[in-house]
């Protein structure tokens, strides 16, 4: 009896907010469960930073 091996099927990875590919060789970012592309960085570290946002002039006393 012959058996054959096949190679395990690589599964996609998905950016958490585009939906895109992940393709092999791209960079990218998990954090908080999330898978960030390159694309959708900027977004994504803007919306985690954001209760960390300050306003020059606008600061809150201590």
């Amino acid at each position: 009896m012959l058996h054959l091996r096949r190679r395990p099927r690589r599964r996609q990875v998905l950016c958490t907010l585009c939906g895109q590919e992940i393709t092999e060789g791209e960079d990218y970012w998990i954090c908080n469960g999330s898978r960030i592309c390159c694309r959708c960085l900027t977004a994504f570290a803007r919306t985690e930073l954001a209760p960390y946002r300050q306003t020059r002039g606008k600061e809150a006393e201590e």
